[in-house]
């Protein structure tokens, strides 16, 4: 069931516990607008251009989804390599491996970081192509909205969603959990790489589970709330943060190139 009442809440930032130097803080940010350029905003982006989302929805729905997208998921994005703890950790292979690999932001210097930083890959839990395609199936042959029958956060969430969704609270799909991991992969540009090596293998498809077009479409409820449903509601609202506040570079110009 698609809760409304929560669909469109977001949590606040979390409390920094360690200083990132402002220099690698700008060098991270930097990175990670680079991939929310590729996979958004750039003329050639991956969602827009190579998996077709831009023709198919239209430039007036298509111009809503990026609306959509950055008022919802951009801020936190641009966060996700600047974590509270300021050590970036890959999250190990899909079969439960662990990874020792890690990088800490605050006792490292800006030139190990830069080198480094390439190695931490922000690995979808569904294949992007994947989710666009089953969105495309999933709309109306003309559809009204970029979300025309489907519900449109649970899509951005699994294109854009570094953290848990707050509806992972009241339920138990996994699809609103954190939908972009870090892990560790190949460096652009050098030689001598084994897919073995790292957790994150970009030369094969490792997403086991495959959506739906059900996945995507809005679920009817089932009824009437009784009053302690909507008072649990309440009170779960109220315990849920809503971070409105602009970052600052949160507007900046994306860069097109993908390298630092």
């Amino acid at each position: 069931m698609h809760n409304p009442s929560l669909l469109h809440f977001r949590r606040r930032a979390p409390r920094a516990m360690k200083h990132i130097p402002p220099a690698i803080h700008r060098l991270c940010r930097r990175r990670a607008s680079k991939r929310w350029s590729a996979l958004l905003t750039q003329t050639r982006s991956r969602i827009g251009h190579f998996f077709g989302m831009h023709q198919r929805l239209g430039d007036k729905h298509w111009d809503a989804f990026v609306r959509f997208a950055e008022t919802y998921h951009k801020h936190a994005f641009l966060r996700a390599l600047t974590p509270p703890d300021a050590t970036l950790c890959c999250a190990g292979k899909l079969d439960g491996t662990p990874c020792s690999k890690h990088l800490d932001l605050a006792q490292n210097t800006i030139a190990t970081v830069k080198y480094n930083l390439e190695s931490f890959h922000m690995d979808h839990t569904h294949d992007a192509a994947h989710i666009c395609q089953t969105w495309s199936d999933a709309l109306p042959k003309k559809p009204k909205s970029w979300d025309d029958g489907l519900c449109g956060p649970l899509i951005t969430h699994l294109l854009f969603g570094v953290e848990d969704h707050p509806m992972a609270d009241i339920d138990p799909n996994p699809l609103w959990k954190k939908q972009i991991i870090l892990r560790c992969g190949n460096k652009k540009g050098v030689r001598g790489q084994r897919a073995a090596d790292f957790c994150h293998d970009v030369a094969h498809a490792h997403y086991t589970h495959a959506l739906t077009t059900a996945d995507l479409q809005l679920k009817e409820e089932d009824g009437d709330e009784t009053e302690d449903e909507e008072r649990d509601l309440e009170e779960t609202i109220e315990m849920l943060a809503v971070d409105l506040t602009l970052e600052d570079g949160a507007n900046e110009d994306n860069a097109i190139e993908l390298d630092l």
